[in-house]
């Protein structure tokens, strides 16, 4: 059950890792990056595989804030969401769009939340799919019609 995007939400809630997981994301569909870091911990350990390692809350932080300087769209399409303990596994569709781009990108995550906070993030996808789905949208006649 994905939540809404109410402040208001209990301490139960709160701490629930699921529940973390799912107000990130509806956070970042809101392109409110600025919201979706307080759900980052300190030391968390993002890894974007196949490409980039981000240590801590500072250098995630710089990452999401790059990211959100050159897109306008980002939606959060979530297939499953599972949780066991402090574990949340989801598997989604992630938008991505600019001026130039508009990418789905369908990709795996793991979560770990601890205090409320996620502490590490790995997503997995096959970039070789994404790189040819962002190719098709880069090199699109903008001017045929559709």
């Amino acid at each position: 059950m994905m939540t809404t995007n109410n402040s208001a939400l209990n301490e139960v809630e709160v701490q629930d890792p699921q529940a973390v997981v799912e107000q990130f994301f509806d956070a970042c569909r809101d392109l409110n990056f600025e919201r979706g870091i307080t759900f980052i911990d300190e030391d968390c350990v993002y890894k974007n595989i196949p490409f980039h390692t981000a240590r801590g809350k500072k250098s995630i932080n710089r990452a999401m804030t790059a990211m959100q300087k050159t897109i306008n769209v980002f939606d959060v399409e979530m297939i499953h969401i599972s949780a066991n303990g402090e574990v949340v596994l989801t598997e989604r569709i992630d938008t991505v769009g600019g001026r130039f781009f508009n990418a789905e990108i369908p990709l795996m995550g793991v979560f770990v939340v601890k205090n409320g906070k996620i502490t590490e993030w790995r997503d997995y996808f096959d970039w070789s799919f994404v790189f040819g789905r962002m190719g098709k949208s880069l090199f699109r006649n903008p001017f045929r019609a559709q």
